[in-house]
């Protein structure tokens, strides 16, 4: 077989196998947020327990207090935060977003993102640590539907007291009864996290509630992080998240987003088949252009 018929192969094999694709990312997605779907992940609470979420749900219910614990329900994955620069590189981190849907009737919940550890056991300030919106200390913002707060997460005191990321929704009991559609975005260019709040089935708003600097690499994170959420008590996150869905840039050994070849974005874009035509014409005049050269060189 020549080089051009095996090439004209290889690209129509891969126009026929390569779905259109989109931005190198690593997802979560939890369409529905019950027992079912999230008894993979894992419960972590002042009281030295950590364990799957599945046991929470079970008939004879071995650990009742759990429940009422204050605590987190994390992925069990740990999900790529930053990467230090290779020599004189920048650190480089990963951008994401992420969006949740909450009840307005339930109590607050946190979205957060901790060490690759999880939080300090017994600790007797408790995992949440006080409220800094009543002083001013944490980015706040307040509309009619909820009121969002953004710091660090407090769980890790004394040696650790403020690191990673903590975005707390508290729904307006008093407005219209409803969901609360929630999307935290956080750009590592712009180094900006940005939170919005609908009512329940709305579309994402044009503005921001909440506008922050961040800065994941200096929040005393570790390079790989722990994700999901926190409530004064666990089963408070399962009376309030409805659906989650999380979206993180993969980063790769040099702490580089990870790209995509140029030949599977331009199938995204214009369809496998224009593209495989594109992509076969630029192979054919790559050949005739070498064949012609080969051509012209002085017989000997």
């Amino acid at each position: 077989m020549s080089a051009l018929a095996l090439a004209l192969v290889l690209l129509c094999s891969a126009a026929i196998m390569v779905a259109p694709a989109a931005a190198d990312v690593e997802s979560h997605s939890f369409p529905v947020f019950n027992a079912t779907t999230t008894e993979s992940l894992w419960v972590a609470t002042n009281m030295s327990i950590v364990m799957p979420a599945a046991l929470l749900f079970m008939p004879e219910q071995p650990l009742p207090e759990v429940n009422v614990s204050e605590g987190f329900l994390l992925l069990p994955k740990r999900i790529d935060v930053w990467r230090a620069g290779a020599g004189a590189l920048p650190t480089r981190e990963a951008s994401f977003n992420t969006s949740f849907t909450v009840e307005s009737s339930a109590p607050p919940v946190s979205f957060v993102l901790l060490l690759d550890r999880f939080p300090t056991l017994n600790n007797p300030l408790g995992l949440r640590g006080a409220n800094d919106s009543w002083t001013g200390a944490a980015p706040n913002a307040t509309d009619g539907l909820s009121a969002v707060e953004v710091g660090t997460v407090r769980s890790y005191a004394p040696e650790s007291p403020n690191v990673g990321l903590n975005v707390t929704i508290a729904p307006n009991g008093t407005a219209a009864p409803g969901r609360r559609a929630v999307w935290v975005e956080y750009n590592a260019v712009e180094h900006i996290l940005r939170v919005y709040v609908a009512a329940g089935g709305e579309p994402r708003p044009a503005r921001a509630l909440l506008d922050a600097r961040l800065s994941l690499a200096g929040q005393g994170t570790t390079q790989t992080a722990l994700v999901g959420f926190f409530a004064a008590r666990v089963r408070d996150i399962f009376l309030a998240v409805r659906d989650w869905d999380l979206t993180v840039d993969r980063l790769d050994t040099n702490g580089k987003k990870k790209g995509t070849p140029w030949w599977v974005i331009l199938i995204a874009v214009i369809g496998s088949v224009a593209a495989t035509a594109a992509i076969v014409s630029l192979v054919v005049c790559s050949f005739v252009s070498r064949r012609r050269a080969r051509d012209m060189e002085p017989k000997q």
